[in-house]
């Protein structure tokens, strides 16, 4: 791809960020992130069983190493099965466990906080929270896997709707995971087991579908996570299909993002050049084509200036593209 020009629009690969963690700051099956105070870069490694990793980096966008918090464990500011991570407009930090069924608040340095939520499927209870998104009064949104529903709670953790059941019909949720809500504060859901991205009105009143079951151009299969521009473009991590697709406010897609990162991050760098042996092999492999493009695409993250920020689970990094346009639409611009 490196660079697409689409219907006024131009989107540009800038570089890539992070690798894996053994041998200095790195990520581990990144699950999600999000963008602090400055673009800062917070990065939530859920590990495997087989390698646990549970803690959340703290990075800049330049892949300068601030910090690390969390860790593996049940206390305060620990979590077990990390799924999502959000900030509000005081620039906390809200984290999402789906095997404790709770939400974490930790202040910017990663300082535990507080903490609420107990398991249940009755209203103001959790089952499986995956995704996590602020609308404009600081309300969180929460998605529930395995209640198939997304819940508004207020910061402290009081419920305040509900909306979605399980199933396949307009409004309903199979397994849902991503959320993103956009300027007018409506809400746009990954609906991992469908195959789709529903949206809904602020209070939950069903609106339109993105996507639909294939590999095709603009259809997806196990979409993870959403996000939305500025002017409404709508951003979709094709998990099962390793792309991810764009689609304008309409639902009509516009163009695929398939990975393009052909230079190795900063720090993936200084770990091929002390490891000899390994820079040697890479010199011998016909291509390096497959380690460009996108392996299991988990979480898409918008951020200032048309940074469109994608992390991958299985290749352990994050994707940097930017977006430039020659318009601007003055009704989603409000």
């Amino acid at each position: 791809m490196q660079t697409v020009m689409v219907q006024g629009r131009t989107f540009n690969y800038s570089h890539t960020i992070g690798k894996g963690s053994p041998g200095g700051p790195g990520f581990r099956n990144p699950v999600d992130l999000a963008l602090g105070k400055d673009n800062t870069l917070y990065v939530v490694s859920r590990g495997s069983e087989a390698e646990p990793c549970q803690r959340i980096t703290i990075l800049t966008m330049d892949e300068e190493f601030i910090k690390e918090f969390g860790g593996p464990g049940e206390e305060d500011g620990q979590f077990v099965w990390a799924t999502a991570i959000a900030i509000d407009s005081q620039g906390l930090v809200y984290v999402a466990d789906e095997w404790l069924n709770r939400i974490t608040i930790y202040d910017r340095e990663g300082n535990f906080l507080d903490k609420w939520g107990a398991p249940g499927s009755a209203h103001g209870q959790l089952n499986g929270p995956a995704g996590l998104a602020f609308d404009q009064e600081d309300n969180l949104f929460v998605t529930e896997n395995l209640n198939h529903r997304v819940q508004k709670f207020t910061k402290d953790g009081r419920s305040l709707s509900t909306f979605g059941k399980e199933g396949g019909g307009e409004g309903e949720l199979t397994r849902p995971w991503g959320i993103a809500i956009d300027s007018r504060d409506d809400v746009y859901v990954a609906d991992w087991y469908n195959d789709r991205v529903q949206k809904f009105s602020p209070d939950g009143t069903y609106l339109t579908t993105f996507g639909a079951s294939g590999t095709g151009p603009g259809q997806l299969r196990l979409p993870s996570d959403v996000a939305v521009d500025a002017d409404g473009d709508v951003y979709v991590t094709n998990w099962w299909n390793r792309k991810v697709e764009v689609y304008d406010r309409d639902g009509a897609h516009l163009t695929t993002f398939i990975g393009d990162a052909e230079k190795p991050s900063k720090w993936a760098q200084e770990f091929i050049d002390s490891n000899p042996d390994y820079k040697k092999a890479r010199m011998r492999a016909r291509s390096l084509e497959p380690e460009w493009r996108f392996n299991m695409p988990i979480a898409v993250e918008i951020g200032d200036d048309g940074l469109i920020l994608i992390a991958e689970d299985q290749r352990w990094r994050i994707q940097v593209y930017r977006k430039e346009q020659d318009w601007v639409d003055p009704q989603f611009n409000l």
